[in-house]
């Protein structure tokens, strides 16, 4: 029901402004109607930042590069042929490019894809290093096209720029614009594809567990963010009436940075707040560089001061409200009203053996980390992995799980080999893990943890969550996977914590909401990285009955790496031993507790004949 009346206060708050904008050239002096459509502008283009760095969390500066593509390709295509005749007086325009015309809103349209597909020329080769490198090629990526746009004399008339384009940018085009751009982002985030999203931005390790090709949808929001760029950047053109390549320096992009830091890193909210702040602070602002008068005493103009000022605000506000005024906050109508909580309660074939691993071999330079291990589970099974420290046992796991390419060797799940695939390769495949150290999205709610998981088993594609109401699946499929994301927390205890941050949960409860995120792909092969470290004797005993249930009532197969025997002798049907990355015994609890060459291994060859290891 609050769904409905959130829906019926927005759109009265859309008609109320559609209203104002309608009266505001009779309201409002030239100038003042400008800054709203700078407004709009500034927002769009710090909302498509915000997807690229605050959502996903990857650090660009070259958003000012995009925005001159966007400028340029709109300006070209609504310039009439007399006016490009008269305007290259360097050089000759191109033949073909002097008769090209084309209505504004198309120019919109070409000028965003064409900065999205540069976007994805710079993606595609530089997000698969990581790091800062992304930050360093688009501030380089800005400088190159600034130097094209200045030495293609014959293509963007050059240093002199672009003068007397059309004012095409009206209030309700560029606020039209931003209401688009603002409509599609919220439906993308509030889909489950958007908690992927941030997943990605959280821990790109823990996303490629839960199925996420991570590298795809980096690529995807930073070409998406670069279509924002670019649509603002001919907004901008069509606004000013005049561009030329000093425009679009490094400056543009710190502007943009200013608006989502003041507003809030990932917030969209963040955006439009920073955009309005920002945008009305720094034209207030000129008066300081005018001569002022207080009373006898005259204070001559300082150029250059307004920004001086404005950036001790900005550093005041990094220093006293890092997060920015929002955080990573949304504004909700549900602020205005008490809040209520609401509760809510495929087929394979199967075959005997789920994990073989032959001869598998896995080697850094001249360091074996794992040396011709061989040995096959069974359906059902709970299998202990365990060895004194340094045996191989997380560098199995990887290489099970796909994080890192086996030298050598064969390893096969559910009959089909997927040694070499990665780590999203292998979860869709039904395989899912934990970590040692616990890896959540620490930023996101227990609840959404649980339904990123589940993002692999969907069918639908993320270009549809610009549009739920036209592409109903999106809304039908993540409400049975919020369902079944609530369904899992109440399995596990967690229910209580559903609306609260993964990050503020007690040590035990966000063991548990990790093996719900993982149970929440679906899988038929759970690994559990040491899920006793940390516990107390009594949480042990909790935990041996906790893994029992799992795969009883999931009918599950587990694979565990244990450092505490008494959980591994009383909860394990077989046990794996290895040392110094050889596989060294197998065997049942009471087997292994006998074997001298395992007693060896963890107590020294003078312990052996006392006969046990725990």
């Amino acid at each position: 029901m609050h769904r409905v009346r959130n829906l019926i206060l927005t759109i009265i708050a859309v008609i109320l402004f559609a209203f104002f904008l309608d009266k505001a050239p009779t309201l409002l002096n030239g100038y003042w109607q400008r800054i709203l459509n700078l407004i709009a502008i500034n927002a769009i283009l710090a909302l498509s930042l915000n997807l690229i760095y605050g959502i996903t969390g990857m650090f660009s500066l070259g958003h000012a590069g995009f925005m001159a593509i966007g400028a340029y390709v709109s300006a070209l295509l609504v310039l009439s042929p007399a006016q490009k005749n008269s305007m290259w007086i360097l050089e000759d325009i191109y033949p073909w490019l002097l008769n090209v015309n084309a209505p504004f809103i198309v120019s919109l349209i070409l000028a965003g894809l064409v900065a999205a597909f540069f976007g994805l020329l710079v993606a595609l080769p530089v997000l698969r290093l990581g790091g800062d490198y992304l930050g360093i090629a688009t501030l380089g990526f800005a400088e190159i096209i600034r130097i094209l746009i200045t030495n293609s004399a014959r293509l963007t008339n050059g240093s002199l720029g672009l003068k007397g384009i059309p004012a095409y940018t009206t209030l309700f085009m560029s606020w039209g614009c931003l209401g688009i751009v603002l409509l599609c982002m919220v439906c993308m985030l509030r889909s489950n594809f958007g908690g992927v999203l941030r997943a990605v931005r959280d821990d790109e390790v823990a996303a490629k567990m839960m199925g996420i090709n991570t590298f795809r949808v980096k690529v995807l929001a930073f070409t998406l963010g670069c279509f924002g760029g670019g649509l603002g950047g001919a907004l901008m053109g069509n606004l000013i009436t005049t561009i030329d390549p000093r425009m679009f320096m490094i400056t543009q992009t710190y502007n943009i940075l200013m608006i989502i830091v003041v507003g809030g890193l990932g917030s969209v909210t963040g955006s439009i707040i920073g955009s309005v702040l920002v945008t009305t602070m720094l034209e207030w602002l000129r008066f300081v560089e005018n001569p002022i008068t207080i009373g006898s005493i005259n204070i001559p103009g300082i150029p250059g001061m307004r920004m001086v000022i404005f950036s001790l605000l900005l550093i005041m506000v990094i220093i006293f409200r890092r997060e920015g005024i929002m955080g990573m906050r949304e504004f909700s109508w549900d602020v205005f009203f008490p809040k209520s909580k609401a509760k809510s309660k495929e087929s394979r074939e199967k075959s005997e053996t789920v994990l073989e691993l032959q001869d598998v071999k896995l080697r850094f330079g001249g360091l074996s980390a794992i040396d011709n291990l061989t040995f096959t589970i069974k359906r059902g099974q709970i299998i202990g992995l365990i060895g004194p420290n340094g045996a191989g046992k997380t560098s199995a796991f990887n290489v099970i799980s796909g994080f890192y390419k086996p030298t050598s060797g064969t390893i096969k799940f559910l009959g089909k080999s997927i040694g070499g695939l990665g780590p999203d390769e292998v979860c869709k495949a039904g395989m899912s893990r934990t970590f040692q150290n616990i890896r959540l999205f620490g930023h996101e709610t227990v609840l959404q943890n649980v339904m990123i998981g589940s993002r692999i088993r969907q069918k639908y594609q993320w270009w549809q969550t610009l549009a739920p109401f036209i592409f109903t699946d999106v809304i039908r499929e993540d409400a049975a996977v919020k369902a079944r994301a609530l369904d899992l927390l109440a399995q596990l205890g967690l229910e209580e914590f559903a609306d609260e941050k993964a990050s503020s949960l007690p040590y035990g409860a966000q063991r548990r909401l990790e093996i719900a995120r993982a149970l929440a792909t679906k899988p038929e092969f759970l690994l559990l990285d040491e899920p006793a470290a940390g516990m107390n004797p009594q949480e042990s005993e909790e935990l041996m009955k906790f893994i029992r249930r799992l795969r009883d009532e999931f009918t599950l197969t587990i694979l565990l790496i244990e450092h505490d025997m008494k959980v591994v002798m009383n909860v394990c049907d077989y046990i794996q031993v290895l040392d110094q990355g050889v596989h060294i015994a197998q065997g049942t609890p009471d087997e292994i507790k006998a074997n001298p060459r395992v007693i060896e291994a963890y107590l020294g060859a003078g312990a052996a004949a006392e006969g046990s290891v725990a």
